[in-house]
């Protein structure tokens, strides 16, 4: 199970969830089941065995399996549900206090009372007997942290002591904290995959990838798509993950996984894996997108960041078109800001035709466990085009072909290491802080320089080259970056690849991390100007 590693210092102007809850520097999490004392007015009521706050999950995955989220109801939905609820005893000192009524300051909060073998909700105010001066209650959240409507995730939960007649005669407050819905790294194990069939004519894709993860005892889901844009199935979802800490700790007393459902219109897959331990989150409409920017919702524009130094859960990172301006959908990344955990940041992807991030960069966990970024190498792809005698690079266009990649090697050079004419990387927050304002991607990560791993790929525009600057760039054989990882495994396509870059892309991958490296026919995505990454999905243990 995950326990996130919740640093208690500011990183960047991040206020970290674990110092809001009033957490000590260096301390272990006061949260759900601890011993300590509550926020109380007095002993004669008070909170026992909470510590300072609660941390809840939101209860939206559906354990009695009837198609709507737990926390959609009135009720506790059985066993499994008892899980993500947080226990709470009122205990009171005063032997005149006989009922306590509850009420709290946020309506994502809800209670229960313990009713013979099950549990009853309790409306605001609704006064709760206490019997031999205590009562049990189930608090449960409702929904995550969010942007829009505003809410931060905080709550105070306050108990109202009462004699006989109602009269108050003691206080007690109770802060509760939801926990953070965070994205999870792609070195992350792997539980389960996902692939959609039904157009593109990818059913030799599918049998070769289903025989790759057989031998890895990883499941694969097969999708039957109605729309063709389903067939990308990275672009349909992102799968994350949100958990609170055990009573030591240490790990999770209870975690779910988050499906952040498609904003295409056309995305019915992700409302089918509602269920126990999986929550469903519909966070945004679609856009009317047109032109290059078309395809900047798909979920291949956003990715997660391995954990850091500077920043212990890692970051998002999302694909901005420094020509128009637009980049992924602002509600979402308006909702990954409000978790603050993985504070989001930008990468320029105007020089693609796709224009999603999943083309450029990757992770792997590095040969010591501390992680590799991986990037797409142009100029490597040059050479390797002209060492194979492709007409790109040997022909009329040689010239074009190769100047088209410089210019890109200097758009991802500016990107990583900042600098340039131009931003190629930023905070979603604007610069400020200790990351400079032109600062690079390495920098907004706090990446080590040395754990880039670099690609060679090669890219083709179509048309003439223009005096300066360029846009929709494609690969011209798989694009080696665009993989999928799955427990020490790279599937990588192979759709055009010369032999040489085959076996250079090997090397890189080993030595970024991997444990075996396996290469699959993608042509049927290849051609559609997609590859093995931008196919499939995973879902991961965080």
């Amino acid at each position: 199970m995950w326990l996130p590693d919740m640093n208690p210092q500011e990183h960047h102007g991040i206020l970290h969830w674990r110092r809001r809850l009033g957490l000590l520097s260096g301390g272990i999490a006061l949260l759900a089941g601890l011993v300590a004392e509550a926020l109380e007015s007095g002993p004669a009521l008070r909170f026992v065995g909470q510590g300072g706050a609660v941390c809840l999950l939101a209860n939206r995955d559906d354990d009695d399996r009837d198609g709507l989220a737990d926390a959609d109801d009135d009720r506790v939905n059985g066993a499994a549900d008892l899980g993500d609820l947080a226990a709470v005893v009122i205990e009171a000192g005063d032997p005149r206090i006989t009922a306590v009524a509850l009420a709290c300051d946020a309506p994502a909060i809800a209670w229960f009372r313990r009713d013979g073998e099950g549990w009853q909700k309790l409306a605001a105010d609704d006064l709760l007997p206490l019997e031999a001066g205590r009562a049990d209650l189930l608090v449960e959240c409702r929904t995550w942290a969010s942007a829009a409507p505003g809410w931060d995730g905080e709550a105070t939960l306050t108990a109202v002591g009462r004699d006989a007649v109602g009269q108050e005669l003691a206080r007690a407050e109770l802060p509760v904290q939801v926990a953070p819905v965070l994205l999870v790294p792609e070195t992350r194990p792997v539980r389960e995959v996902y692939v959609s069939r039904g157009r593109y004519d990818n059913d030799a894709f599918v049998a070769g990838l289903e025989s790759l993860l057989d031998r890895l005892t990883v499941p694969l889901r097969v999708h039957d798509a109605g729309a063709w844009q389903e067939m990308w199935m990275q672009d349909t979802m992102e799968l994350g993950a949100t958990a609170v800490p055990d009573r030591d700790g240490e790990a999770e007393a209870a975690g779910l996984t988050v499906v952040l459902a498609g904003l295409r219109g056309v995305d019915p897959f992700p409302l089918t894996l509602l269920g126990p331990d999986v929550a469903v989150a519909e966070l945004a409409r679609q856009r009317p997108l047109t032109g290059g920017d078309a395809w900047a919702d798909w979920y291949g524009n956003l990715m997660a960041a391995p954990a850091t130094e500077a920043w212990p859960q890692g970051r998002v990172i999302y694909g901005r078109n420094v020509a128009t301006g637009e980049a992924f959908h602002p509600d979402v990344i308006g909702f990954l800001r409000a978790q603050q955990a993985q504070s989001p940041v930008w990468i320029d992807t105007s020089w693609l035709l796709i224009k999603h991030v999943d083309e450029i960069v990757a992770f792997l966990p590095g040969r010591d466990g501390r992680g590799c970024l991986v990037v797409v190498d142009p100029l490597a792809g040059l050479e390797q085009a002209r060492a194979a005698g492709l007409e790109q690079a040997v022909g009329p266009q040689a010239e074009a072909f190769a100047e088209t990649n410089r210019r890109i090697a200097a758009i991802v050079a500016a990107m990583l290491a900042g600098g340039g004419s131009e931003p190629r990387a930023g905070d979603a927050d604007g610069p400020g802080g200790v990351v400079p304002a032109r600062a690079g991607l390495l920098a907004l990560l706090g990446w080590d320089p040395e754990r880039v791993v670099r690609l060679p790929v090669a890219f083709e525009i179509p048309g003439e080259l223009p005096p300066k600057g360029l846009t929709d760039a494609t690969s011209l054989w798989s694009n080696p970056v665009n993989a999928l990882f799955v427990n020490g495994t790279v599937i990588c396509g192979n759709a055009d690849m010369p032999a040489a870059v085959i076996e250079a892309c090997r090397d890189a991958f080993l030595a970024a991390g991997a444990q075996r490296v396996e290469f699959l026919d993608d042509a049927c995505y290849h051609r559609m100007k997609g590859n093995v990454h931008c196919g499939t999905n995973a879902r991961r243990t965080p």
